[in-house]
């Protein structure tokens, strides 16, 4: 993807070079623009020696050009234009329809092009009713999305709202938006689910929730509503707490995790169900168990998630995941039969103790694809090859 990158005059300027190398890093091209502000803060030889395909200032629009008028070149060649920091004076510029240097001329010449705007601002600005009504105005355009600041300590000492966000937050953000608008919706579970047995220890497994994760990144991009129940222990994206299409709830047990996804399933489409939870419940102790006691640990089977959503589906589609130590076509097929999922993928797993470690938190794994009863051959792929191939294949039942 080609983006244009807008710099304007902030003390978080410096910002912008991690975003560059983020954006470079995962494999997009990158050309720079610097408002008049911007150069006050950070040189344009900055942003060339960290591998920006081009960098401009703020009037080179107005510089003679034999064939291309820059403004418009840019426009013809960008898939998106970010601006990172934005300033309150710029975002006024925009908001005007005012075109003074080269990436305001930029901005209202890409009417139909993706636009974002990071906002880096003292609060007293942020919020005055002014640059909220500049927000609302440029809300109102197409394909132009207002990314919330965050809190912290300001450059002026003060605290509070207008912080850019982290440039790794940025560069995930853009990675998993898409301004598509798909009609349907999915739930995803994720992560490992915990047994408690008394008030400090508790049974669980190592599952690391990755597999979810990219499956949210994969339908954000796809213009999904995504709605996310992972275990408590799952790394959530920062990126996925501001994004408009996802709402995420980390849950603790199996039962926690049931009661979100009963209550969210009858209004989804699409229900993915990778989490790694515990079967079994046990009857805690109200005290913390001791050598001395003479301990029986009594359980019984948790409810079943799956199961249940299964017998309780309308037009629902269900992917299911089959995870066992040894894989064997048998043991595929007596759980299709007892949870009869439209896409079981079929993997094998293990915590490392007593073997190699499969599965949990590795980037990848080796999974074996059932569609309509129709085994396909294992095939090794990363778990974000996984989450796109799970979306592809999901698409295919409609």
């Amino acid at each position: 993807m080609k983006y244009v990158l807008g710099v304007c005059g902030s003390v978080s300027a410096y910002k912008a070079c991690d975003i560059l190398r983020g954006l470079i890093k995962e494999g997009h091209e990158v050309k720079v623009i610097l408002t008049k502000g911007a150069k006050n803060f950070i040189p344009k030889e900055q942003f060339t020696y960290l591998g920006a395909t081009a960098v401009y200032s703020y009037n080179d629009d107005f510089i003679k050009r034999e064939k291309a008028i820059l403004h418009i070149d840019l426009k013809h060649w960008l898939d998106r234009l970010v601006i990172a920091p934005a300033s309150a004076n710029t975002i006024a510029k925009l908001a005007c329809g005012l075109c003074d240097d080269l990436l305001t001329s930029v901005f209202l010449s890409c009417e139909e092009k993706d636009k974002f705007i990071f906002p880096a601002m003292n609060t007293s600005m942020l919020t005055n009713t002014i640059t909220q009504d500049n927000f609302k105005r440029l809300r109102s355009l197409s394909n132009c999305f207002i990314h919330p600041t965050t809190s912290g300590v300001l450059a002026c000492g003060d605290e509070g709202e207008g912080k850019l966000p982290l440039p790794e937050d940025i560069v995930e953000f853009l990675g998993c938006y898409s301004f598509l608008k798909n009609e349907r919706s999915v739930l995803i579970t994720t992560g490992a689910t915990k047994a408690p047995l008394d008030p400090v220890r508790y049974l669980t497994n190592p599952s690391s929730g990755k597999t979810g994760i990219e499956l949210c990144r994969a339908y954000l991009k796809s213009g999904y509503n995504v709605t996310l129940v992972a275990g408590e222990e799952v790394n959530i994206p920062k990126a996925f707490y501001s994004h408009p299409n996802i709402t995420v709830t980390k849950v603790m047990t199996t039962g926690e995790m049931f009661s979100e996804v009963d209550r969210i399933f009858p209004q989804t489409d699409i229900f993915i169900s990778t989490a790694a939870v515990s079967d079994i419940k046990f009857k805690t102790s109200n005290a913390k168990l001791k050598k001395s006691d003479k301990v029986e640990l009594d359980f019984e089977w948790d409810r079943d998630i799956l199961k249940t959503m299964l017998e309780k589906r309308s037009h629902q589609k269900i992917v299911g995941f089959a995870a066992e130590t040894q894989l064997s076509e048998e043991k595929i097929a007596k759980k299709l039969e007892s949870k009869p999922v439209d896409l079981l993928i079929a993997n094998e797993v293990s915590n490392g103790f007593d073997q190699a470690k499969k599965g949990f938190g590795s980037i990848g794994n080796k999974y074996t694809f059932i569609k309509n009863g129709k085994i396909d051959s294992e095939i090794e792929l990363s778990k974000s090859q996984l989450a796109e191939k799970i979306l592809n294949e999901v698409n295919q039942l409609w």
